[in-house]
């Protein structure tokens, strides 16, 4: 930990990195590039930003030994029978993806990372404390962001503001857009003239605006740190309106390595006309690029770009990687940022074109245009002027917007991938295990389905040289749901050869954890809609997702009962790769474990079996087709995504908005 001279020069640091409002502003460029290339894989030199390798460096060297010495060591959580000394030597490297799916999802990563914080005095695993990377899209980019930016507070004083610093915590029982209730026209009118204060102020420094802008605003009182419940219809407080995404990189437990590094997932399309021509209920094709934002780059491992650009010069229009103005600062508003994640109003051009939506759209427009928007802004997505504007990548790719003038930045589900994995199999980040916690709502009860492991599974296929394998999964939604892969944690890609390790034949296992209604303790499908909940919701919800991520897969003869082996099993599954890497045999004890969770095409019929035994063959709400092919091979994948989804959550909250007009 930090003395307590230190933690003041963090804390005077902290403040020096807000902006003074939401506007970004004007600098000098600087003599550096602006562009940094991530190699190509292909050519073997995939490589991580300096800033970043060098945070990952000092974390894996100074700070995860030891822990990861402790959680083997540790009888509390079962004995691998390994030797802890050998496993740390193999390094092991974990990371944690939570999902989208609006408040649900925010909440249910968020019970979910209580029960992984080795804090409480009871987890499945302290893997909070040891993972390397904590990615979230959408709705659980709120969860990373104010995890990040409140210094890893402890979850139940963050989200509740109980014994906490901060006063009301994420305050949801005040509705993000309308928190004093649809009658309470003053306070709402106060509240509405601060956002649209704060984005006219971008828009007349020359910015192009939206409503991201607005929704990024609305989401910072609930999931930054300074909106109390007495100022919170304040016109006079700041509401951080300054706040950056890379204000990060000076809290103390980032300071102090202690913090997995943070990324929000998004994803593009090219323009306005950019239209799916399949069946599919996604908006955007798997082909745009994806993009990540981190405490200091914006950009993408794709091969359609593999290059960022710093954070601090986020903005920055520029051509072939030279300015073409001044360059800028403060565009990386830690409010735009979750916005942009959780962008997904351009899914209304795709579902609603009749006369139910128009007149909501109707308002939602005139309120974005009220604001005097620059020419060139494009109002139902995160507008950013284009960086890679010209940009010819390394791979032999070339980068499908590098001709627009915006870089139209959308919901990082819209391709259909709502758990932000492919961050986390860039081949550079080299991860061995990665937590992937799904609270998508792919089912007509507002449950996960495997939906978007799917589709991750196609889309590491078309560039496929830049990311480590996908391990193989069921073909498609139905076969989860059939082989009860829906109502308990699972892990896929646990056996691969030694002789593949360290290449592209390698791959992470996926610890799956899908929402489901199948052990649940309480009430975690809440509609993608909700944009509220009381105080007692969101503690049974916190309760429900904590207790769920501890209780692993039952035995159905006793189907209340926690697995007592589950932290044992999940302790096993997160070091394989590393005992591997060492050259230690699996114990007996971890190979029943990997028994019991983990998932192979050989076993699926027998799966199947059980589960119809079981009672438990339910029809996949929406889930639909896909081929009969291997699992591996990328033109048999199906890409069958829910009815609904991301356009009906568009249709919810644009019904919000239209009550700023």
């Amino acid at each position: 930990m930090l003395q307590s001279a230190a933690l003041v020069v963090a804390a005077a640091a902290l403040a020096a990195a807000q902006a003074p409002s939401y506007a970004p502003i004007r600098v000098d460029c600087p003599s550096a590039a602006l562009i940094g290339r991530l190699g190509d894989p292909t050519r073997g030199n995939q490589t991580l930003p300096p800033d970043e390798q060098q945070y990952i460096d000092n974390r894996r060297n100074n700070v995860l030994p030891d822990l990861w010495q402790q959680y083997l060591n540790d009888n509390a959580t079962g004995s691998t029978g390994y030797s802890a000394s050998e496993i740390v030597g193999g390094q092991p490297n974990l990371g944690i993806a939570i999902s989208g799916g609006g408040l649900r999802a925010s909440l249910y990563g968020a019970g979910t990372l209580s029960a992984l914080d080795g804090r409480n005095s009871s987890t499945a695993g302290p893997l909070l404390q040891l993972a390397s990377y904590l990615a979230g899209l959408s709705g659980g980019s709120w969860t990373v962001t104010s995890v990040a930016l409140n210094d890893l507070e402890p979850i139940y004083s963050l989200v509740t503001g109980a014994n906490s610093s901060r006063t009301g915590g994420w305050q949801l029982d005040r509705d993000i857009l309308a928190p004093s209730g649809l009658l309470g026209f003053s306070d709402n009118g106060n509240y509405y003239d601060s956002l649209e204060e704060d984005v006219r102020a971008k828009a007349a420094a020359g910015f192009p605006i939206s409503i991201t802008d607005l929704w990024g605003r609305a989401l910072a009182y609930h999931f930054l740190n300074g909106t109390t419940e007495d100022n919170f219809f304040s016109t006079d407080a700041a509401h951080d309106q300054g706040t950056l995404f890379s204000s990060i990189r000076y809290t103390t437990s980032f300071q102090s390595g202690q913090m997995p590094y943070p990324i929000l997932a998004t994803t593009s399309r090219i323009n306005e006309n950019q239209q799916l021509t399949n069946d599919s209920t996604s908006v955007i094709p798997l082909e745009n690029t994806g993009f990540e934002i981190s405490p200091f780059t914006f950009g993408s491992f794709e091969a359609t770009l593999a290059a960022y650009i710093p954070l601090e010069y986020l903005g920055t229009q520029l051509s072939n990687g030279q300015p073409t103005n001044r360059c800028v600062n403060y565009f990386d508003n830690a409010g735009f940022a979750m916005g942009s994640s959780a962008s997904l109003f351009n899914a209304v051009q795709e579902g609603f074109v009749g006369a139910t939506f128009s007149s909501l759209l109707s308002n939602l427009l005139q309120a974005v245009t009220d604001l005097d928007p620059p020419e060139g802004s494009v109002a139902l997505v995160a507008n950013y002027p284009n960086s890679f504007g010209n940009f010819t990548p390394d791979t032999g790719y070339s980068f499908e917007s590098a001709g627009e003038q915006i870089l139209q930045v959308t919901d990082g589900g819209e391709d259909g991938q709502n758990v932000p994995l492919m961050p986390l199999l860039a081949k550079a980040r080299a991860l061995d295990a990665i937590f992937a916690v799904d609270g998508s709502a792919d089912t007509s009860e507002t449950y996960a389905n495997g939906t978007s492991l799917v589709a991750t599974a196609q889309k590491v296929e078309l560039h496929a040289h830049n990311y480590t394998r996908f391990p193989d999964i069921p073909h498609n939604q139905q076969e989860f749901v059939d082989q009860g892969l829906t109502t308990r944690p699972t892990f896929f890609g646990c056996n691969i050869s030694d002789a593949n390790m360290g290449n592209y034949s390698n791959y992470p296992i996926i610890i799956y954890h899908p929402n489901s209604a199948g052990a649940n303790p309480g009430a975690t499908n809440y509609s993608t809609f909700k944009l509220s909940y009381e105080d007692s919701e969101t503690i049974s919800f916190l309760d429900a997702a904590n207790l769920y991520a501890k209780r692993g897969y039952p035995d159905p003869s006793t189907p209340t009962q926690p697995d007592e082996q589950w932290p044992l099993c999940l302790k096993c599954a997160v070091v394989d790769r590393a005992r591997q890497r060492a050259g230690v045999a699996r114990t007996d004890a971890c190979q029943a474990c990997l028994n019991r969770y983990c998932w192979s095409p050989e076993i699926a019929d027998q799966l199947v079996n059980a589960t119809q035994t079981a009672g438990n063959n339910t029809p996949a709400s929406g889930g639909g087709g896909g081929g009969g092919a291997s699992p591996s091979s990328g033109a048999a994948r199906a890409l069958a995504l829910p009815a609904g989804g991301v356009v009906a959550a568009a249709a919810a909250v644009l019904g919000g908005f239209a009550l700023l007009a």
